[in-house]
């Protein structure tokens, strides 16, 4: 079991009489801060900084992950094996947060742009001793799982997470979330944002932060700015993973409250999915969001190019053509922290030949 102490100042604490065990690898409440050049005509906007959540690696999957990694199936000292980009940001997160527990990842990837970004992001994945099984796409993901379980076969298996941690049990991680920000509205933080814009990819953050803010009375416009294409993150896939969330805060004591559509309907959150801004593909950047990367960066704000700067592109979008107006937040679910002293001499010579053939 992880030695990493147990959180007992979660929001899920005092909501559910039987919370999960939830690890303590944030830094939380994560501040929200005025950002002035994101205004719009008619709109000012603020920045909820997941990017603070942790000194290792912080943005928005180590919220998914101090409750998928503190629970069943997912404890104890078992390799984890998922899936994910080259660059991926899960399974970045993944390999740090285990490393001091002395657990391996297994990680099947497949090919993207070997941006700089992604260049350091594999680097770092490899220095912290992660075992690679890469296809070209997501489409050969299956090969991957074919020489996993019948070629390679580790000595220890790995134990099967979800991309993105975005299980019910990790979309409680951004309930939780929820419900910190409306504590922060309520201490006059911020004012209550008409529109909140969040990344979406594999729907664990969103779902979950549209039962947290409907749970908290946050009566907002959620804006879900999808990083890939329809047929993988769709509305079918956020409500779905939503109601699944909303049946695990039952089981765990929350009183009824009705289906998902009568929540939000009582709460007054209404939702939406940007599919603008994808661009060729998941992982391609596009002028719109590496112009937002590099408008950010000279204010002290850190996007990237697959998610939060195409997250930002959208609401700039939406801010020129008025759609937007009022108090916007931007949640920042990208890590912002700085990773290259964790890279190690001869990463690459752990990669696998057609892997490294890419460098």
């Amino acid at each position: 079991m992880s030695t990493s102490p147990i959180r007992d100042d979660s929001p899920l604490a005092s909501l559910l009489p039987r919370a999960p065990r939830c690890l303590r690898l944030a830094e939380l409440p994560t501040p929200v801060e005025r950002a002035p050049w994101l205004d719009g005509p008619a709109a000012e906007v603020w920045v909820k900084r997941d990017d603070a959540s942790s000194a290792v690696y912080g943005g928005g999957k180590v919220r998914k992950l101090e409750l998928v990694l503190g629970n069943p199936p997912h404890d104890g000292d078992a390799p984890i094996v998922s899936i994910g980009g080259l660059g991926s940001h899960h399974l970045l997160a993944l390999a740090l947060f285990l490393r001091p527990l002395g657990r391996t990842l297994h990680a099947w990837t497949f090919d993207q742009v070997m941006t700089p970004h992604v260049r350091t992001n594999l680097a770092v994945l490899m220095s912290c001793g992660a075992r690679l099984w890469s296809v070209r796409s997501r489409a050969a993901l299956p090969w991957a799982a074919l020489g996993y379980y019948v070629w390679a076969r580790p000595p220890q298996m790995g134990r099967w997470m979800t991309p993105g941690a975005s299980s019910p049990l990790g979309a409680l991680g951004f309930v939780a979330a929820g419900l910190e920000l409306a504590q922060q509205i309520e201490a006059g933080a911020l004012p209550r944002p008409a529109r909140v814009y969040i990344t979406g990819g594999s729907a664990g953050s969103s779902a979950g932060l549209l039962v947290g803010l409907a749970l908290a009375g946050v009566g907002t416009h959620l804006r879900v700015v999808s990083a890939v294409e329809p047929l993988f993150f769709n509305s079918f896939a956020l409500r779905g993973l939503a109601r699944k969330t909303l049946a695990t805060l039952r089981q765990r004591g929350l009183p009824a409250q009705g289906g998902l559509d009568g929540l939000l309907a009582r709460a007054g959150v209404t939702w939406s999915i940007d599919h603008r801004q994808v661009g060729p593909g998941y992982a391609v950047p596009t002028p719109a969001g590496a112009a937002e990367v590099e408008r950010s960066a000279s204010h002290g704000l850190k996007l990237e190019t697959t998610y939060t700067g195409k997250c930002a592109a959208a609401l700039r979008a939406d801010l020129e053509s008025g759609d937007a107006r009022g108090p916007v937040l931007l949640w920042n679910t990208h890590a912002g922290n700085e990773l290259r002293a964790r890279i190690e001499d001869g990463w690459e010579r752990r990669l696998p030949p057609r892997v490294r053939a890419l460098l």
